[in-house]
């Protein structure tokens, strides 16, 4: 099926020529930025496609480097695009990190920071702005975050003329992939007018493999973890390697069934992405869409002791983000940082449009076009926030059950980011010595140190801790994020709307 759906949109784009037609409406001439000729790659009658995928890490695809076959639909594509190397999300988990995209604000500033909170009314979104430029504006969502939340479907559904969760009965169909007669409904769409189309895709989260093909786990498998659902569930009882309560040790196999399932999961988003590319070349799309493909977080697959998404480690929070204009022909491989909060003002660049000074992204359209060079930003920042506990119901309910107050936003840990360093704050460390789920697990006390450094030259998988031996980094990157961090409290809303309704976290 994947190799069917590749070669078709490659035979597609053949039969259609390699050569962008024009939009009409962009600037009138090249202009120079900083001393340099760039390309004019603005589209301001352009329709925008997002597709958003949940728990997708950038290193499980072959554009990344990795050696298994997993993505060679986006592979193909990122050959035509604009490929950003290292891009990482503003949270660790799905709306958190979500929003900040499409508002350009950091999660402090924009207040979405839990499943109970919503987004102020004076937050514009990007939908908001798509919809005020005249787009018709549609979202099409298999991730049940963003339909059973009230809170959370308060928040994202502003702005959109439609607003389609993929699969009424989540329970039975949840995180499936959208059907080719949903996806072609909403491409449908794109040719009556100008439109604005999300796809939020879930199909990499956990449950990892569910629903999907197996390609890659060993059928012979026979160890502790065969016939579970692999979910959270199953992953907060797991811990540095050890399944509790009965504490039996994971094997190897165990470890790798694990990420085989999740690998699954990758191929069959990498389908859909196929079919997505099949359709637009189809309608001959692509010379006027602009699609944007970026991940809304990632997921530790065991490096850190623990599945799923708990903190701001680059397993996490270091994900793909593919930009496709119709001017840009060949593929770019950047290698400078980027973020969450850059992507809406690079839409409106695109679109011929200034961010507004309030915005905290900043537009990728220089890097894309060549007027800046491979250096646009030295640092990023990320929030972990809100604290796992407080985020997962049942941990949550038995928080409160215990007399212990929990407050969306108020708890975290905040990070920076350089192309050599990581620097974590845990400004939360007093308040996770008392709730620390890992620590509850194993019923001892949890070690939290108040600040982290790592060394990503030497040390990527960010394994040890370097804090001692580089007083002076550690002293300038603490500065610098204790400055951002006031930054974003100072523009952080005063009061924030709570729904009451915990999420069950399937």
């Amino acid at each position: 099926m994947k190799k069917f759906l590749l070669i078709a949109a490659l035979l597609s784009f053949l039969a259609v020529g390699v050569v962008w037609v024009s939009v009409p409406n962009k600037s009138d001439s090249e202009k120079a930025r900083n001393g340099k000729e760039v390309k004019n790659i603005l589209c301001a009658d352009c329709n925008v496609i997002l597709l958003s995928v949940d728990s997708l890490r950038a290193d499980r695809m072959g554009a990344f480097g990795y050696t298994r076959d997993t993505t060679p639909n986006f592979d193909a594509l990122a050959k035509r695009g604009a490929l950003f190397l290292n891009y990482f999300t503003a949270s660790f988990l799905t709306p958190v990190s979500e929003m900040s995209l499409h508002t350009s604000l950091y999660p402090t500033a924009h207040g979405i920071t839990n499943f109970d909170t919503i987004l102020p009314e004076n937050i514009q979104t990007l939908t908001e702005y798509m919809s005020e430029e005249g787009y018709a504006t549609r979202a099409l969502l298999s991730s049940p975050e963003f339909e059973i939340n009230p809170a959370l479907k308060k928040s994202f559904s502003r702005g959109f003329d439609v607003y389609e969760y993929a699969h009424p009965d989540y329970t039975k169909d949840m995180r499936r992939i959208p059907s080719d007669e949903q996806l072609r409904a909403a491409l449908d769409s794109l040719a009556e007018r100008k439109s604005f189309l999300w796809l939020g895709i879930g199909r990499v989260h956990w449950p990892y493999g569910e629903g999907s093909e197996n390609t890659y786990a060993d059928p012979s498998y026979n160890g502790i973890l065969k016939g579970k659902k692999l979910d959270w569930e199953l992953f907060q009882n797991i811990y540095q390697g050890i399944l509790y309560p009965d504490k039996t040790k994971l094997t190897d196999a165990d470890i790798a069934y694990v990420r085989d399932m999740y690998d699954n999961g990758v191929s069959a988003f990498d389908d859909f992405l196929g079919t997505l590319v099949a359709e637009l070349e189809a309608r001959n799309a692509f010379q006027n869409t602009i699609v944007i493909v970026a991940s809304e977080h990632g997921e530790d697959l065991g490096e850190h002791g623990y599945f799923a998404h708990y903190d701001v480690t680059d397993t996490q929070i270091h994900t793909p983000l593919l930009v496709l204009v119709p001017e840009v022909q060949g593929g770019m491989r950047i290698t400078s940082l980027a973020g969450s909060v850059d992507i809406f003002p690079t839409i409106m660049e695109l679109l011929h449009d200034p961010a507004p000074p309030y915005m905290q992204g900043k537009s990728l359209v220089p890097l894309i076009s060549g007027g800046e060079k491979d250096g646009l930003r030295a640092r990023i920042f990320s929030e972990r926030n809100p604290l796992w506990e407080e985020a997962e119901t049942r941990i949550r309910l038995s928080l409160e059950g215990k007399g212990i107050r929990v407050e969306s936003g108020i708890n975290k840990d905040i990070a920076i980011r350089t192309p050599e360093w990581k620097y974590i704050l845990r400004l939360s460390e007093k308040r996770m010595e008392r709730i620390s789920w890992f620590q509850t697990l194993i019923g001892k006390r949890a070690d939290i140190p108040e600040a982290e450094l790592y060394d990503l030259k030497k040390d990527p998988g960010e394994m040890e801790n370097v804090i001692g031996e580089h007083p002076d980094i550690a002293l300038s990157l603490r500065a610098e994020l204790e400055e951002w961090h006031k930054k974003m409290l100072e523009v952080s809303p005063k009061t924030i709307e709570h729904v009451r309704w915990l999420q069950p976290y399937f």
